[in-house]
C-alpha cells in the first residue's frame, strides 16, 4: 500500500473526527497524495486510516453535489442538442452555505494543497463531456458555456457571442444602427407594424437580418470604428466594424457565403467587403483604433475663384473647434476641384468625430466661411474613405 505522509494523515484523521467526509471532498482536500483523481485520493486516505466510506449524500461538505455528477451530465447533454459549436466550459454556482462549509475545511487541514469545489466539478463534468460529446474543453474563449446552478438544481448551456469583423460600404440614406420602435421598445406594436422597428432600414438591420437567420441568435449588437448622418454615405474601403451575435444557436468557420447573402439581400443599399470570426477584444481593439475619415463635400458658393480658394490652403494641419464642451478636431488635409455651375468638390480629412456640417456652416472656429470670406451651402457630403482598421 502506498505510503501516505503523517501529516496528511493527521489533518485528515482531524476532518474525519469532526465532520462526515466523501470520498471527493477527502481527495480535494489533500492534493499532495497520489491519484488519477480526488475520488481515488481520499479512498486511499481513508482506506489506510480504517475509516467507513461516506456517500456524497452524507457528506458535510459537498452535501450531494457529488453524487449528482452523472445528473449534471445527462442535463448538459440535453440543453446542448440543437446547438452547432466546437468548444464549451463548465461553470459552478454553489449556494453560500457550502461555501461556509467548505471555509471550514480549510481552516481545519490548511488551504495549502487543496482544490475548490467549483474547480473539482467543472473538470469532473467536462471531462465526461469531452469524452461523450466529443467536443472540446476551452477554459479561455468557448463557444459554449455550460452552467450548473447547484442551489436551483438547474444546468442550462449559454452560447457564448459570435463576433465578425468586416468592412461595410453604405450607399443609399440610412442609419447606421439598430432603431428600434420609441412605443414598444422594439417589441412589436400595431404602430410600427409588430417590426418593432422605427426606422425599417439601416446597416445593422440589413446584415441582422441575414445573420439572425442563419445563426438563430437573439439579437446584433454593431461595433463600428465612428459612424456617420444618416444621410450620408460611405463609399471606398469601407467602415471597419465588429458585429456581435448574441446567443447563436449554430456557428460556422467560414463566413464569406454569410457575407455574399446580405449582399444580395441589400443590393444596392449597402454592402460588406468581408466578414470574418474574430475574438472579443476586436471590439476593444477597434474602438481604440485611430481613424480618419475622408469626405467629399459639394458645397455652392457664388463668388468663389482660384483666388478666393487660396484661403484653403491654411486650413491643412490645423486644429477646429466647436463649441465649449466639444472636443476639438484636426484637419489632415484640405483638397479641392471645380465642381458644376458655382460649386465645388472639397476633399477633406480629419480625425473621426470632426464636425463636418458646423465646419461648412461656420460653426467652428476655424470654418469654411472663414476661410473662403462668404458663405456655402452644402450640396452633398459622402464619406470616400475611412483610413484605419485591419484591410478586408
Amino acid at each position: 500500500m502506498e505510503v501516505i505522509p503523517e501529516d496528511v494523515l493527521e489533518r485528515a484523521k482531524g476532518l474525519l473526527k469532526r465532520y462526515p467526509v466523501c470520498d471527493h471532498c477527502l481527495g480535494r482536500a489533500f492534493l499532495e497524495v497520489d491519484g488519477k483523481n480526488n475520488e481515488e485520493r481520499g479512498r486511499k486516505i481513508r482506506e489506510v486510516l480504517g475509516v467507513k466510506k461516506t456517500e456524497p449524500e452524507n457528506c458535510y461538505f459537498c452535501m450531494g453535489i457529488f453524487g449528482k455528477l452523472e445528473d449534471y451530465v445527462e442535463a448538459a447533454e440535453r440543453e446542448m442538442m440543437g446547438l452547432v459549436f466546437r468548444t464549451f466550459r463548465v461553470g459552478t454556482h454553489v449556494p453560500a452555505e457550502i461555501i461556509a462549509r467548505e471555509e471550514e475545511m480549510w481552516e481545519i487541514v490548511g488551504v495549502k494543497n487543496t482544490e475548490t469545489i467549483k474547480k473539482h466539478v467543472n473538470r469532473e463534468v467536462g471531462k465526461i463531456l469531452k469524452k461523450r460529446t466529443g467536443k472540446e474543453y476551452d477554459p479561455e474563449n468557448p463557444d459554449v458555456d455550460i452552467i450548473i446552478d447547484v442551489e436551483r438544481d438547474n444546468v442550462i448551456a449559454k452560447p457564448n457571442p459570435v463576433y465578425l469583423y468586416g468592412r461595410y460600404r453604405k450607399l443609399s440614406e440610412m442609419p447606421q444602427s439598430k432603431w428600434p420602435c420609441e412605443y414598444c421598445g422594439g417589441k412589436g406594436c400595431e404602430r410600427c407594424g409588430y417590426t418593432g422597428r422605427a426606422k425599417k432600414e439601416t446597416v445593422e438591420y440589413c446584415m441582422a437580418d441575414v445573420l439572425l437567420g442563419i445563426t438563430g441568435g437573439e439579437e446584433t449588437k454593431l461595433h463600428a470604428a465612428g459612424r456617420e448622418d444618416a444621410d450620408i454615405l460611405v463609399l471606398g474601403t469601407g467602415r471597419p466594424f465588429v458585429i456581435e451575435i448574441v446567443s447563436p444557436r449554430i456557428r460556422y468557420d467560414d463566413w464569406e457565403w454569410a457575407r455574399e447573402e446580405i449582399n444580395k439581400h441589400c443590393e444596392g443599399r449597402m454592402e460588406v467587403l468581408c466578414l470574418r470570426p474574430v475574438e472579443r477584444r476586436a471590439v476593444r481593439e477597434l474602438k481604440s483604433t485611430q481613424i480618419l475619415q475622408t469626405y467629399r463635400v459639394v458645397v455652392r458658393c457664388g463668388k468663389a475663384g482660384e483666388k478666393t480658394l487660396d484661403g484653403l490652403k491654411d486650413l491643412g494641419g490645423r486644429t477646429v473647434f466647436y463649441g465649449v464642451k466639444k472636443p476639438r478636431r484636426k484637419i489632415l488635409y484640405i483638397n479641392w476641384e471645380p465642381g458644376g455651375e458655382d460649386e465645388i468638390a472639397l476633399y477633406i480629412t480629419c480625425e473621426q468625430g470632426f464636425p463636418i456640417r458646423q465646419f461648412i456652416e461656420g460653426k467652428t472656429k476655424p470654418s469654411l466661411p472663414e476661410a473662403l470670406g462668404e458663405h456655402c451651402k452644402i450640396i452633398r457630403i459622402d464619406i470616400v474613405d475611412v483610413h484605419g482598421g485591419e484591410p478586408c
